[in-house]
C-alpha cells in the first residue's frame, strides 16, 4: 500500500477468529511508519489461524491469517515459504503454521499463501563500542504509537510522550499506556492549547543514527529515484509582485470565513493544477515499457509530519476552487501532524511541489518522487535588484526549480511547462 511501504504492525483484529467474514469487509486495522489503514477481506468465509497478533510487524505480503471455507483447517506448515525465510528474536521463538492467504497487504484467494512470513522486532544493528547510538528524542517529533495506543491514552489522558513504547521498533502498545496511567507519577497531558511544540534539538557531535524506519525508507527511495530515471533540472525566476499582491488580498478577504489565511502554497497548488491540465505530457509516469498519461490531476505538497518528510496529495485540484483547494491543504497539515493521514492521502499523487522558501533557500534541485515525471521545488521570495526601462529598481522574485524525468518527455515541452508556471505566477487573473 504505496510504493514506500516495506513492513506494516498489526494494531487490532476487527473481527474475531472464527467469525465468518464477506469479501470487501474491513477486517484488519495496520500502520506504517506514516499512516493508518485497514485490510478488507479476499474472500468470502471464516477466519481462522491467526498468526500476525497486535503489535506484530508484518513484511509486505507476510502471512497474516487463513480465509477458510466451512469445514476446512488451516494447514500446518506453509507450502510455500518464501526464499532465504523469516528470522525472529530469541526471546520469541517463529509462530509455527498455519500461515495465512489475507496477507500485508495485497492479498490473495483463499487457500493462497502470501510469500513472507511474519517477522518479529528486529534485533539490534551491531555497532563498534566507541560509537554513541541515540534515537532522535520524541520532543516535537510525532510519536509512534498504534491506534489502539491512541485511543486508550486519550480515555486514560495519558500523554504519549511520556510513554515508552515496547513493541516493534520502539512503538508504543496499548499495554505500554495502560501501565503508565496505573504509575504513580503518570502525567496528564497538557490543556494549553497554545503552547508550541518544542524543536528537536542537535544531537551531540559523534553520535549515530541508525538508518531505518522512515528515514531508512526515505533514504531508500530517494537513492532508488535517482538510479531508476533520467533526471533534469530546468530553473527559471518569476516577477512575484503579482502573486505576493494576490495572496495578501486573498488571505484578508478569507480569514475570517475560513478561519485562516489563504497561503502561497495554495495558490502554487492550483497554478500547477492548471498548467497540468494544459501540459498533459508532465503529468506522466512510465507503467513497463509505456508512458502512461493520467486522467487526473492529483497534486502532491511535500510536508513535515514530526521528524518525518510526507507527501500528501490534493486530489483532482484542477477540479477546485481555491477556497476548496486551501481547505483541503490545511486538513492534510493538521492529520499530518498528527499522526492522521490516511493512505489515499499519500497515495495516487501525480505531480508535487516542494517548498522550501520558508526556510530561506533561494533555489534547490528537488527529486522526483516516484513514479511521478516531475516535481516542483519553490524558493524563497526576495526582492532583487533588476533592470526595467534603463532604471534599476527593486523587485519581488521567486526562484523555480523543475526537475523532469527525461525519459518521459524532453527539454522543449518541460521549457513550456516551466514557463507556463512562471506566466501564471506573473500574471495570477489568468486563472480566472
Amino acid at each position: 500500500m504505496g510504493m514506500t511501504m516495506e513492513e506494516g504492525v498489526v494494531s487490532e483484529w476487527l473481527v474475531d477468529e472464527g467469525e465468518t467474514i464477506s469479501k470487501g469487509q474491513e477486517i484488519l486495522e495496520f500502520e506504517t511508519d506514516k499512516i493508518n489503514a485497514r485490510v478488507e477481506a479476499p474472500a468470502d468465509g471464516l477466519l481462522g489461524g491467526v498468526v500476525a497478533q497486535s503489535g506484530d510487524a508484518v513484511k509486505v505480503q507476510g502471512l497474516l491469517a487463513w480465509v477458510l471455507e466451512d469445514g476446512e483447517t488451516a494447514p500446518t506448515e506453509d507450502p510455500d515459504p518464501p526464499a532465504g525465510g523469516g528470522q525472529t528474536t530469541e526471546t520469541e521463538p517463529a509462530v509455527p503454521a498455519p500461515r495465512v492467504p489475507v496477507e500485508a497487504p495485497a492479498m490473495q484467494a483463499s487457500t493462497t499463501v502470501a510469500e513472507a512470513p511474519v517477522v518479529t522486532a528486529p534485533q539490534a544493528s551491531v555497532v563498534p563500542a566507541t560509537a554513541q547510538v541515540v534515537q532522535v528524542p520524541k520532543v516535537g517529533a510525532r510519536v509512534k504509537a498504534s491506534p489502539l495506543a491512541k485511543r486508550v491514552a486519550r480515555d486514560l489522558g495519558v500523554d504519549l510522550a511520556t510513554v515508552v513504547g515496547t513493541g516493534p521498533g520502539g512503538r508504543i502498545i496499548e499495554q505500554d499506556v495502560v501501565n503508565v496511567s496505573k504509575a504513580p507519577a503518570a502525567v496528564a497531558p497538557s490543556t494549553n492549547p497554545t503552547v508550541a511544540p518544542v524543536a528537536v534539538p542537535e544531537l551531540p557531535a559523534g553520535s549515530v543514527i541508525p538508518l531505518a524506519g522512515v528515514r531508512g525508507v526515505i533514504a531508500d527511495r530517494m537513492q532508488q529515484s535517482l538510479q531508476q530515471s533520467a533526471q533534469v533540472t530546468l530553473v527559471a525566476e518569476a516577477d512575484a509582485r503579482r502573486f505576493h499582491d494576490l495572496r495578501t488580498e486573498l488571505a484578508s478577504r478569507h480569514e475570517a470565513t475560513l478561519g485562516f489565511r489563504i497561503s502561497y502554497n495554495d495558490i502554487l497548488v492550483r497554478i500547477c493544477a492548471q498548467a497540468l491540465r494544459e501540459h498533459t505530457r508532465v503529468n506522466a509516469s512510465i507503467v513497463g515499457e509505456e508512458i502512461h498519461l493520467h486522467d487526473v490531476v492529483h497534486v502532491g505538497l511535500a510536508m513535515e509530519a514530526g521528524t518525518d518528510l510526507v507527501v500528501a496529495n490534493v486530489k483532482h485540484a484542477d477540479r477546485k476552487s481555491l477556497v476548496e483547494i486551501a481547505n483541503d491543504i490545511r486538513s492534510l497539515v493538521t492529520r499530518a501532524r498528527s499522526d492522521g493521514l490516511g493512505l489515499d492521502d499519500i497515495t495516487g499523487g501525480t505531480f508535487t511541489i516542494t517548498n522550501l522558501g520558508t526556510y530561506g533557500v533561494d533555489a534547490f534541485t528537488p527529486v522526483l518522487n516516484p513514479p511521478e515525471s516531475a516535481i516542483l521545488g519553490v524558493g524563497a521570495l526576495r526582492e532583487k535588484a533588476v533592470a526595467d526601462d534603463g532604471q534599476v529598481i527593486a523587485r519581488l522574485s521567486m526562484t523555480l526549480s523543475l526537475t523532469f524525468d527525461h525519459r518521459v518527455l524532453d527539454g522543449a515541452p518541460a521549457a513550456r511547462f516551466l514557463a507556463r508556471i512562471r506566466e501564471l505566477i506573473e500574471q495570477p487573473y489568468l486563472l480566472l
